[in-house]
């Protein structure tokens, strides 16, 4: 047996696990873009710094410092040298004395989301200083052009604790929503699906014990609707177990005295016999209707041994035409013909099948007595194929009133299906067993008003 014990991931567990990987997913997605921006941000800064510092030169004489306030300039924008572009013309405004050689000369002007996004990662992934030249407009004023050169450690020192900062805010981010999701849907989700598990499982242990109903809690919701479907299946499997209960009873009792019973109706029939030729007028006309119950009670024994003790007819296939087939069911059911009932045979000289005469013949004759019985004039039978000419139509068409409701919605299901006022319903339900044991089936096309139709499928070809 399959219990709860054997999960080891719960979808709790599962659920959490995913929560986390998801926002950690989009955290990185929104990392991209946000640390190539704080690259930008800070280049800018650096710019705008470096602009200050060189304006700082238009207040002094000459448009020169000393040498202590330079450094002290450029210290302050953290950079070694500093020029300004305007036009066409390059000045000289800052530098040190022996300015370190540029390894990276970088255009801001230049430089989309793209690049942007690989020099941040680039940057981060320095293990040595590099010297950067930086290049671009202002940002307190886009028509002045600033070169500034700066080391690139600092900036990647930055870099990797905003990526820190980042991934600590993220995954605490994601355990608060994870656990909140966690309870969320425990609550809501895994502890009905897991009492949902527990009742099906107890149903499957032992299905006739009542304690294994399952109470639906109201809810107005997808589990809810599971609940509700599930307390209507556990009724109608109990139906059906206590209906195979009562099969299996009818199975055995009927065998125990099926032998007796024809015992004793063959003896009726005899008295029917010697009624129907006796000189007293009144015996005579009761011989028929003796007989007629006495046959109706032999077919019932028939058909009730037939259904409990035959699962998988045996079959004697053999060729031959489906025609003569129905000529000789006809035969059978002449002497229940009247004046006003015709029946036609429409089925193909040349037709044929492979299959068991006996059993098919059952099959039909039942169908058309069903029919006559059923107060059809005209019955007919008219044979057809499916588009693919793999399987053989053979449509019983009457012009009766048609099959009661109950008969219908019960179709094929046994003791309950019956169209005719004592009979038990296993005719149809024997019939089509043997159909499907050909490798067909039996169908209702139509029952309404003006008539009924029902179709046996069997195969042309054999396998």
């Amino acid at each position: 047996m399959t219990g709860m014990g054997d999960i080891r991931v719960g979808l709790s567990a599962r659920l959490l696990i995913l929560t986390v990987i998801f926002i950690l997913l989009a955290e990185a997605f929104i990392y991209v873009p946000s640390i190539a921006r704080y690259r930008q941000v800070y280049f800018a800064e650096h710019m705008e710094t470096a602009h200050l510092a060189a304006l700082a030169l238009e207040a002094a004489p000459d448009h020169m410092v000393d040498k202590d306030l330079e450094d002290r300039l450029l210290k302050h924008a953290e950079a070694y040298g500093v020029a300004l572009v305007e036009g066409s013309k390059r000045m000289l405004a800052l530098s040190k004395d022996m300015p370190p050689e540029t390894n990276v000369s970088i255009d801001l002007s230049k430089q989309g989301w793209i690049r942007s996004i690989a020099g941040a990662f680039e940057t981060m992934a320095q293990d040595e200083n590099r010297v950067l030249r930086l290049m671009g407009p202002s940002p307190r004023d886009e028509t002045v052009h600033i070169e500034i050169i700066i080391d690139e450690a600092p900036l990647r020192i930055e870099m990797l604790d905003y990526s820190q900062r980042i991934l600590n805010l993220s995954l605490v981010i994601s355990l608060i929503t994870a656990v909140l999701i966690y309870i969320s849907l425990h609550w809501l989700m895994v502890r009905p699906v897991r009492r949902l598990a527990m009742t099906m499982a107890d149903f499957r242990t032992n299905p006739e014990d009542d304690c294994s109903t399952i109470i639906p809690s109201g809810r107005r919701d997808e589990i809810g609707l599971a609940e509700d479907e599930l307390l209507a299946m556990q009724g109608d499997l109990r139906k059906m177990l206590r209906q195979k209960d009562r099969l299996a009873a009818i199975g055995a009792a009927a065998a125990k005295i099926n032998h007796d019973l024809r015992n004793s109706l063959a003896k009726s029939m005899l008295i029917s016999d010697q009624l129907a030729m006796s000189e007293d007028e009144q015996s005579r006309k009761l011989a028929p209707q003796l007989s007629q119950t006495v046959d109706q009670a032999i077919d019932l024994c028939s058909q009730t041994m037939d259904y409990v003790s035959n699962s998988h007819p045996r079959l004697d296939k053999e060729l031959f035409y489906v025609r003569d087939l129905v000529d000789e069911v006809f035969s059978h059911v002449q002497d229940l013909l009247d004046r006003d009932c015709t029946i036609s045979n429409d089925v193909h000289d040349l037709c044929e099948i492979v299959g068991d005469v006996t059993q098919l013949r059952r099959v039909l004759t039942n169908l058309v007595r069903n029919a006559i019985q059923m107060g059809a004039k005209n019955v007919t039978v008219s044979c057809g194929a499916n588009e693919a000419y793999t399987m053989l139509h053979l449509d019983v068409l009457d012009d009766g009133p048609g099959l009661p409701t109950k008969a219908k919605e019960n179709l094929f299901k046994p003791f309950i299906g019956s169209a005719r006022r004592g009979g038990t319903g296993l005719g149809l339900v024997i019939a089509r067993d043997l159909l499907q044991a050909h490798g067909g089936d039996l169908v209702l096309i139509h029952s309404g008003e003006k008539g009924t139709c029902f179709r046996l499928v069997l195969p042309l070809k054999e396998d």
